[in-house]
């Protein structure tokens, strides 16, 4: 039982010895190499003493992602006539992702009705409630729905900030109003930018 121990106290790299053939069998991350077995992954050991059996469990999980269908928020980046490019930074939830991820609005993902220019609707710095629409990089996103679109700005004429009103976005500043394409969740943000 002491090399039992000794074995599950291991803090292994790849390529690190965690028993011979004859003590254990390897599992999923672990070789076999010359009788010894060894770990294919940054882990700890955990045995079964049944089966005889190594396993060496990874310490570091996959890195959050966002799939398809998840709500994200982000700040928009870069505005052309057609479309949007979005530092995607967290989860709707407000957790943050490890490195911030790329996505895009298209001009037909931001209204039902006919958009000229996204200039009208979205602005740099705007920082926006979105879904995803795919799987992989760049994001492709939507901001159609009620409860998405830009949750967070300021005026694009003096930097003041901007309160719902019934028109539009009214700078408490200088009075300019404008006509972006607000979430009904404005200034109710879960995500620090």
């Amino acid at each position: 039982m002491k090399r039992v121990e000794e074995i599950s106290k291991l803090k292994l790299t790849p390529g690190d010895d965690v028993c011979v053939i004859e003590e254990f069998l390897p599992g999923a991350g672990a070789y076999e190499h010359k009788g010894l077995v060894k770990s294919a992954v940054v882990g700890t050991p955990k045995l079964d003493l049944n089966l005889r059996v190594v396993y060496v469990t990874p310490l570091s999980k996959k890195p959050s992602m966002p799939e398809a269908g998840s709500l994200v928020y982000g700040v928009v980046v870069l505005v052309k006539d057609e479309y949007a490019v979005v530092k995607i930074v967290c989860d709707a939830k407000g957790t943050r992702y490890s490195t911030p991820f790329t996505g895009v609005i298209h001009i037909t993902q931001v209204s039902d009705k006919y958009v000229k220019s996204l200039y009208e609707l979205l602005g740099l710095g705007d920082v926006v409630k979105a879904k995803v629409l795919n799987d992989s990089i760049p994001y492709n996103l939507t901001i159609k729905e009620a409860r998405l679109g830009i949750v967070a700005t300021s005026c694009r004429v003096c930097g003041g900030k901007l309160v719902k009103t019934g028109e539009g976005l009214k700078c408490s500043e200088c009075g300019t109003v404008d006509k972006r394409r607000v979430s009904s969740e404005y200034g109710h943000i879960k995500c620090v930018i």
